[in-house]
């Protein structure tokens, strides 16, 4: 949004609520507004709390390392039924020394309808998390030239690689760290995902059903 675009945009809202347009708006103390119940955490805490959450919201947590890595996503992918995968473009995958039999990539220059295509055929989408919010069991994603929303929603399977760096409490705690970069001028994707397991639906009489909207399974994998 261009700059006169905004201003276009916020004088037409104050217009229809009826007011002035408000210019000297001060941005929230996002800390503050999640008091720190829970006092000081340790790293193998905030994995305990991540692991209970993960429970409830059928969600399976498996802690592995760098050494390992690769083995471990290749035993999830056989347990999903194998088939074909697709990543992310991430360049941690490279990082890693990541690599998949019968896999496509998430990429800029496959054009968005071929992307879509690759996300719906696959069995199984392999992803690195932005972030980790231990107290949900939520994972955050930006969408990216090399990362589409498609791609964490139409394949049947869905991994995320945490790195335990990205692990934090809550959300409030990720959203400071996404405004930190904004003023710092850093590019961030065009959304930001917020997904805490396989897509979960519930009728009016509770009856739970799993992966109606999204994946039927996740796992997340720590290293």
């Amino acid at each position: 949004m261009t700059a006169s675009n905004k201003d276009s945009f916020l004088n037409t809202i104050a217009s229809k609520l009826g007011r002035e347009r408000i210019y000297d708006v001060q941005r929230p103390d996002l800390q503050a507004m999640a008091p720190d119940s829970y006092g000081s955490l340790t790293a193998g805490e905030l994995i305990e709390i991540l692991k209970e959450q993960c429970f409830f919201i059928h969600t399976q947590v498996i802690e592995s390392n760098a050494e390992i890595l690769q083995k471990t996503l290749d035993d999830l992918i056989a347990a999903n039924g194998g088939g074909s995968v697709i990543t992310s473009g991430d360049a941690r995958f490279a990082e890693y020394g990541l690599e998949f039999a019968n896999a496509s990539v998430w990429e800029e220059a496959a054009g968005r309808e071929q992307n879509i295509l690759r996300s719906a055929a696959a069995n199984t989408a392999i992803v690195f998390a932005d972030y980790a919010l231990a107290e949900s069991g939520t994972i955050v994603v930006e969408s990216r030239p090399d990362q589409g929303r498609a791609l964490h929603f139409l394949p049947a399977h869905y991994i995320a690689v945490i790195e335990k760096k990205r692990l934090m409490l809550r959300s409030t705690q990720a959203a400071a760290d996404l405004n930190r970069r904004i003023q710092a001028g850093e590019p961030l994707g065009s959304s930001i995902n917020f997904i805490s397991g396989p897509s979960n639906s519930a009728d009016i009489e509770m009856q739970l059903v799993v992966g109606v909207h999204g994946p039927l399974r996740a796992a997340y994998v720590l290293i």
